[in-house]
């Protein structure tokens, strides 16, 4: 399952609690008045996204905000929100001006992204928020840091061939000796985790569970200099077990036990033989999860993974006992009357260990 982490980069955050909470986050924002700051822009559209296109002034400022953002840390921009200057000089929403049509708005937005830069921006992302039968809303635009900075505008406006940068709540020309830097920057690694789940199995009453915890680069650059952490913080109940298998050939492992029965904490990171290329995900790590009745307590697994050239990533698998007990029991019945097929024990898997369906297992190493 190719995921991100759960403790995320600022602007990742912001995006998410805009996702989640639509109109709610819109509100909160003014309500607030959450100034404008390093990760997050507030736009009102030229027209409203009245026209039968994409305004040239919102063209402008969504360039602008690619190549700032890119060049940066990454950040969001917020579509139908007004701004004014408070009594400290900061720039803070107070009104809203939603935009008509919204869905049809980010299509425009969606059709510009590729020619406001050069090099494009790939990973730029649209989220709308319908608010009425009239389908007006508003949009949030998700930046993030590019790997393949510095971008240049290039729409036709007043500051095309320019590269920008984010400084405090400003989009700002970029330094020389910055530019320079990033013309001379090496390829960065993106390394994130995946999980790799078997289908469950049900042996003399024991759920039997297989998570493989891989490590994926996303980036343009090789990594090195890996590491794996996990560290089963809770399991359901007091038959329950984890027991964990770490690939010693390209890597150096330490195991330390908890108090309870199950708690363990795994540490590994790569010897300097292995260097992982992009696209490519490697998987140093597995746990088989032994899950048995009764069930009190949460199933909790910490993680985070990363490598010498990029920031860490953390995640977390958690569900709560009500859930797992459900599941289980259900899973032991309906085994009673006919043969399970793995992909319904597959599914099972992924349901107790509440997360997304994994990806196929390509590039994998």
């Amino acid at each position: 399952m190719i995921t991100r982490s759960v403790i995320m980069g600022r602007s990742e955050d912001i995006f998410e609690k805009i996702v989640k909470d639509g109109e709610k986050a819109i509100n909160e924002f003014i309500l607030s008045q959450k100034s404008e700051e390093l990760f997050l822009d507030f736009k009102r559209s030229a027209d409203e996204g009245s026209g039968s296109k994409l305004n040239d002034t919102d063209r402008k400022n969504l360039a602008k905000a690619i190549s700032g953002f890119g060049n940066s840390e990454g950040g969001v921009v917020v579509w139908g929100i007004d701004c004014s200057k408070n009594e400290d000089n900061a720039d803070v929403p107070h009104s809203k001006y939603p935009i008509k049509n919204v869905k049809r708005f980010v299509s425009w937005l969606e059709g510009t992204v590729s020619g406001c830069t050069v090099p494009p921006h790939t990973k730029v992302q649209h989220h709308y928020i319908v608010i009425n039968d009239k389908e007006d809303g508003f949009v949030a635009t998700m930046i993030p840091k590019s790997d393949h900075a510095p971008h240049q505008v290039v729409v036709n406006c007043n500051y095309q061939y320019h590269y920008y940068i984010r400084a405090g709540s400003n989009f700002e020309h970029t330094p020389h000796a910055v530019l320079a830097g990033m013309f001379g920057r090496r390829p960065q690694p993106d390394v994130y985790h995946n999980y790799l789940i078997d289908p469950a199995e049900i042996i003399n009453g024991i759920m039997k569970i297989r998570i493989g915890f891989a490590i994926r680069n996303n980036g343009p650059g090789v990594a090195s200099d890996l590491f794996m952490n996990l560290n089963t913080m809770l399991l359901p109940g007091e038959n329950c077990d984890c027991t964990p298998d770490v690939k010693e050939d390209h890597w150096i492992p330490q195991i330390t036990k908890g108090f309870k029965k199950g708690q363990v904490i795994v540490n590994a990171i790569s010897r300097y033989t292995l260097r992982l290329a992009p696209e490519v995900f490697y998987t140093p790590i597995s746990i088989l999860l032994d899950i048995a009745p009764p069930f009190t307590e949460k199933l909790i697994i910490d993680g985070n993974c990363g490598c010498g050239q990029s920031p860490s990533c953390k995640f977390r698998i958690e569900n709560d006992c009500k859930t797992i007990e459900d599941l289980y029991n259900n899973f032991v019945e309906k085994g009673k009357n006919c043969i399970l097929t793995d992909k319904e024990k597959y599914n099972l898997a992924i349901k107790i260990l509440n997360i997304a369906p994994t990806h196929k297992r390509s590039n994998s190493k």
